[in-house]
């Protein structure tokens, strides 16, 4: 969970962005969850994050 996240107290001075990138894919078998030994992360998903946060910044600029 996110929980014990202390993001939300930054975001309450400067502006922020938050997402979760889901790394789990049951086909592949990947499905463990974070902090866990069998934990894995389907690398595909990896390609997609620096697209995410270049989008998320330029959006931010236009605003």
């Amino acid at each position: 969970t996110l929980g014990s996240e202390d993001f939300a107290y930054y975001s309450q001075v400067i502006p922020a962005s938050f997402y979760r990138l889901g790394t789990r894919n049951e086909l592949k078998g990947i499905t463990s969850y974070v902090h866990t030994p069998t934990f894995d992360i389907d690398e595909d998903a990896l390609s997609l994050a620096p697209g995410l946060m270049a989008w998320m910044a330029i959006a931010q600029l236009r605003a």
